[in-house]
């Protein structure tokens, strides 16, 4: 008896240490271009008495009851849960060198998301959530950023606590801190494209009804209006550029926009599919729907934990009740009525996806969290599409009309190819005046980009700039401020064309009255910034920029640079990238930059380019990339620049192999 009772002893002690041993511990090499989704990896405490501190979750670790969630994959979905959560997970950086990271919780509605990491160093508590003003977060962003250095050939432990009276959900992501910095400017990016065109639409049809006083018109860009601001709380644009420091917005806002969104598409369901008038039965519960989305966000304004369910609720049932009215207004063979009916389908599914992800009925991932956005821009488009159908329907009947009273149907179509043919005639004179307008812009723009003959005397530089078109959106400007300190900048406008071409020349109107400020680099960008917001935001346009100060007799570099790709300085056989320093330009007024300087040697050579450089693609659709760019400047550094040059067009030509360029390309090199 007592051998089998040690024989059991050891069984429990072999399992015991066979599971410690399979602790999960997530490896840093695991980390690509592409971030790890650290839900899986995480173990999770549930706090339902909000009792637990951190002085005494690390002091009982392991007596707490920790668990993992197999079901999640790329995120925790906890619905309205008014627990507090402990998420832990370790993490080990096998690397000789630090690893600098950021960790991203990519759901803005969270009021308290602390982060203690701990190190062999120590603890450090980092406060975040929509309680902690955005400029007091450890990184400016519409979500929730904690930028990290993981000690080399160490394991360290990150902890979160999270609670929200929102729904609780943790999109939690581990990227490398370079690769982040890009995913942020596309993102970034997309979001100009979405709030543009969502610009744009309003602009439009605010003319239109301008011009017609067709309410159908005023009532859709109410419904577009709302349903940006909507979005713009959901994803945090709003968090992070209309209020920064709210907590009462941050909880509220994104329900009672919604209910604002449903009141006004109500609204002008009504008007335009006349309701009233094909479904006068019906139409009663467009008018109790109505009321009872005025009547329930206040009573969720009272009682929050109360009638956010109900609110919800309702904002479903709404949602239902509008596309149930469309197919039978559809049925009815209203024409206008498709269009409308596939509008708000994917606006619908949308809504449906994002209430049953925050019931916690479906998980959480971009699909299901961004879903909101893509539907609004696919029902903005639609019924776009559908007030224009409207528009060309009445247009066809009016000119039914008029046929009807027409005496002379030949002499009618006589007179319309004599005036096809003469607009015809104007059109090509019109092309003809436009070709010599871009040529005059080409020559404009070569010569607002000349090199000054006196520089090339004083540097030893080369320089290449290759527009797609024409016309291009890169600029550079080269100049000499005083003794041996030149200033250099390279900028990048979003797009070409026409369009970027027309930016390059504000760049240099806004440019040129500044670049000769005895100010460091920053100070320069921080005022060419406000120029650019206080001129040209409503070109709704981009701008990446880098501008260098080198002083030779003190052979120092100083730089600030405003998104734009690294430039890179070679020193000894080795590549140090001017990295950079502040958000792209035309983003955020009052941005600050800053300012870094380095020491270079005699002999050193140093490259300023835009991404057309290494944004190449061949027929595989693979691009050329920074990491070759960076291997070509290492292996041809016997070589002279012109020689570089000419490697490097030699280069991408191979590499694209007959594609043509999608973008401007500009690179200067210098010999310091």
């Amino acid at each position: 008896m007592k051998i089998q009772i040690h024989i059991l002893q050891c069984l429990v002690l072999l399992i015991c240490s066979e599971l410690s041993a399979n602790e999960t511990i997530v490896n840093l090499n695991q980390i690509q271009e592409k971030p790890i989704h650290l839900a899986k990896y995480m173990y999770v405490l549930e706090d339902t008495s909000h009792q637990i501190e951190f002085q005494d979750l690390r002091l009982n670790d392991s007596k707490l009851p920790f668990h993992q969630n197999p079901n999640a994959k790329e995120a925790f979905n906890y619905s309205y849960s008014k627990s507090t959560y402990w998420l832990k997970v370790k993490i080990v950086n096998p690397y000789e060198y630090e690893f600098v990271s950021s960790l991203v919780v990519s759901y803005p509605r969270l009021k308290t998301l602390d982060l203690y990491f701990e190190t062999n160093e120590g603890v450090k508590f980092i406060p975040s959530g929509y309680a902690v003003a955005a400029m007091d977060r450890p990184y400016p962003s519409r979500n929730f950023v904690f930028p990290i250095v993981f000690p080399k050939n160490a394991t360290s432990i990150l902890y979160l606590k999270v609670q929200s009276p929102n729904a609780i959900n943790l999109p939690i992501q581990l990227w490398k801190q370079k690769s982040y910095d890009r995913h942020e400017i596309d993102d970034h990016v997309l979001q100009a494209i979405y709030f543009g065109m969502t610009l744009a639409m309003i602009v439009f049809n605010l003319f239109v009804f301008l011009i017609l006083r067709d309410i159908s018109y005023l009532l859709y860009v109410l419904v577009v209006l709302s349903s940006a601001i909507a979005i713009a709380t959901h994803n945090g644009i709003a968090s992070e550029y209309l209020w920064d420091n709210s907590p009462w917005l941050d909880q509220y806002a994104i329900n009672l926009l919604i209910s604002v969104v449903l009141i006004l598409f109500l609204i002008f369901m009504r008007t335009l599919l006349q309701t009233k008038k094909v479904l006068p039965r019906l139409d009663r519960i467009n008018w109790i729907l109505t009321l009872i989305q005025l009547i329930l966000p206040i009573l969720y304004i009272v009682n929050f934990d109360m009638f956010i369910k109900w609110l919800v609720l309702s904002h479903t049932i709404t949602s239902l009740w509008i596309l149930i009215i469309g197919v039978i207004c559809s049925f009815k063979r209203q024409r206008i009525a498709y269009f409308f009916l596939l509008a708000f389908a994917f606006l619908f599914l949308a809504l449906i996806i994002s209430t049953l992800r925050a019931l916690g009925y479906i998980p959480t991932n971009v699909f299901t969290m961004e879903g909101p956005q893509y539907g609004s821009a696919a029902e903005m488009m639609l019924l776009a599409f559908a007030l224009a159908d409207r528009y060309n329907f009445i247009i066809k009947e009016k000119e039914i009309a008029e046929n009807k009273v027409k005496i002379n149907l030949e002499r009618s179509n006589l007179e319309l190819e004599e005036k096809v043919k003469e607009r015809t005639f104007k059109l090509n004179q019109t092309l003809n005046v436009l070709r010599k307008d871009l040529f005059v812009a080409k020559k404009i723009q070569e010569n607002s980009i000349s090199v000054d003959v006196k520089l090339l005397e004083q540097l030893n530089f080369v320089f290449k700039y290759l527009p797609v078109s024409e016309v291009g959106g890169d600029f550079f400007d080269i100049t000499h401020l005083k003794d041996s300190r030149f200033r250099i900048l390279v900028a990048d406008a979003t797009g070409h064309g026409v369009h970027a071409a027309m930016i390059t020349m504000a760049i240099k109107g806004l440019y040129d009255p500044i670049k000769e400020f005895e100010l460091t680099p920053s100070k320069v960008m921080e005022i060419f910034n406000e120029e650019f917001m206080d001129n040209f935001v409503s070109l709704n346009s981009l701008l990446t920029a880098i501008i260098i100060d080198i002083h030779f007799e003190e052979q120092t570099i100083q730089f600030a640079s405003a998104g734009h790709p690294s430039a890179v300085l070679i020193q000894n056989g080795k590549l140090n990238l001017l990295a950079k320093t502040g958000r792209m330009i035309g983003l955020k007024k009052q941005t600050q930059y800053e300012n870094v300087e380095l020491k270079f040697e005699s002999g050193n050579r140093l490259f300023i380019f835009t991404d057309g450089v290494y944004e190449a693609f061949n027929q595989n659709d693979e691009e050329f990339g920074e990491e070759k760019l960076h291997e070509l400047f290492l292996n041809t550094t016997h070589l002279s620049l012109s020689e570089v040059e000419e490697e490097l067009l030699k280069s991408l030509q191979n590499f694209q192999n007959g594609q043509e360029r999608q973008d401007d390309l500009t690179i200067l090199g210098f010999d310091l």
